[in-house]
């Protein structure tokens, strides 16, 4: 996972596969980098860049779900999902709530 920042957008970098497991690993570093840089800012865009991502499990989902409610429907984007992740977003409905752009 890496992190890009420019005026006031986050961008999220992530890479290989979001199982269970990693995303309890990474979700403290990456819950304080976002509350920081949202808390800083009198608006914040944030952005789930998941173009090296090949599998997502339900614990990234709700961690997609966290920062769309911190962060806001107008200010939280998923960008370059994989067709099968792309798919996952479909079935759970959430591509029906987020942006999510190809």
């Amino acid at each position: 996972m890496n992190f890009t920042e420019d005026d006031n957008t986050l961008r999220c970098i992530f890479s290989g596969k979001l199982d269970t497991l990693t995303c309890s690993t990474i979700e403290d570093i990456l819950d304080k980098r976002i509350v920081n840089f949202l808390e800083s800012r009198d608006f914040a865009y944030l952005i789930f860049d998941l173009s090296a991502v090949n599998y997502i499990s339900s614990a990234f989902l709700r961690l997609c779900l966290c920062y769309f409610k911190s962060a806001g429907k107008t200010y939280f984007r998923i960008e370059n999902p994989t067709p099968d992740v792309m798919n996952v977003f479909q079935i759970s409905g959430f591509a029906e709530i987020m942006a999510i752009a190809p």
